[in-house]
């Protein structure tokens, strides 16, 4: 299997935001005794998985920054970050981070400069600066591109040199949906495109040198390429989900914490009135849908920065309360809790 993976990321993004580290990267480090992956960020720790854990062989990194060379900071003793990793990351990352920033000050953005810890051919990966040229022949191509509406662009220079039943994915910056219409889109064109691809997901759900786990979208591809996908992602990530492809941004971006509220919400809430209150399942979905439908309502019409302004927050504490038994006895008093620190916050009426 030939694996073609476009984009080799920059850790500047991830050390600006101070919100990850190389746990990941460094656990399979030293599962496989190779401890420069431990700082490897991005598609290389991927690649390097699909490697060592994966047993795939023919793997190629494209990216136009190898054209310039990447800049490769080496202050940092691979042996030092695993051992931190095991006990508390941030004995370490700060120092990381701090580095960096510095260096990027003088150091021109992707695709011009990027900055690595390890360089990739030393890990034994062949790398170009032809998307082309790495996509020939390939079984499976990553794609780890700039945000969705460049990716057309991008795509659409190499979508000729793609082969007939390639499994495409993506792991950041786009949705599935977005993905698909691209090649659906090029499909229709002139351009001789193969009809026919499997379009997926492989998104870490966070920066992948942080976690091992991996989405994999449902319902572009074929069955047989999702399993691919599936085993492959328990081999080198860990852990697989496969999930419907239009679920697979609220399940892995910045609305992931609201999706993980709002789901465990229903679950409790349909464990709790059918098999305590005994409603049926029709019921419950009834009244379910109206809540989610009339909230969006509230927040599509006066905007999300003014809810409070049309419904107090206090207003639920009287009602919600009620309903604190069965599964939801184990959501509600957090919920009621952050629901009165803003009680009061809502509209008034004044009488002159």
């Amino acid at each position: 299997m030939k694996v073609a993976i476009l984009g080799a990321g920059c850790y500047r993004t991830h050390a600006a935001s101070g919100i990850t580290n190389f746990s990941r990267a460094c656990e399979v480090a030293e599962q496989v005794g190779k401890p420069e992956i431990a700082m490897t960020h991005s598609t290389i720790t991927m690649a390097a998985e699909l490697k060592e854990l994966g047993g795939i062989k023919d793997i190629v990194i494209a990216d136009p920054v190898f054209e310039n060379g990447l800049t490769i900071i080496d202050d940092f003793d691979y042996e030092t970050v695993i051992q931190a990793h095991k006990e508390d990351p941030e004995k370490v990352m700060p120092d990381i981070r701090a580095k960096v920033n510095e260096v990027a000050k003088d150091l021109p953005k992707p695709p011009k400069g990027a900055i690595h810890f390890t360089n990739p051919e030393d890990l034994g990966f062949e790398v170009t600066t032809s998307d082309n040229e790495a996509v020939q022949d390939a079984d499976w191509i990553m794609t780890w591109f700039p945000k969705g509406d460049m990716q057309m662009g991008i795509i659409e220079k190499f979508a000729d040199d793609i082969k007939e039943g390639a499994i495409l994915t993506h792991a950041c910056t786009v949705p599935t949906t977005m993905f698909q219409k691209i090649f659906e889109d090029l499909s229709s064109s002139e351009m001789n495109v193969a009809p026919k691809f499997n379009v997926s997901s492989y998104h870490p759900g966070a920066v992948p040198e942080m976690k091992g786990q991996v989405y994999i979208a449902e319902g572009y591809a074929s069955e047989d390429a999702i399993c691919k996908l599936v085993d492959l992602g328990l081999e080198a990530r860990g852990n697989a989900y496969k999930l419907p492809a239009e679920l697979l941004g609220p399940v892995c971006d910045m609305c992931s914490a609201l999706t993980a509220i709002t789901y465990a919400g229903i679950l409790s809430y349909r464990d709790s009135v059918m098999n305590v209150l005994g409603a049926p399942a029709g019921f419950a979905q009834m009244m379910a849908k109206e809540s989610l439908s009339q909230v969006t309502d509230l927040m599509n019409r006066v905007g999300i920065d003014h809810m409070e302004d049309t419904l107090d927050p206090g207003a639920l504490l009287g009602t919600a309360d009620s309903m604190n038994f069965g599964a939801a006895a184990e959501l509600l008093p957090s919920v009621l809790e952050a629901l009165e620190k803003r009680e009061g916050k809502g509209p008034t009426c004044k009488i002159d």
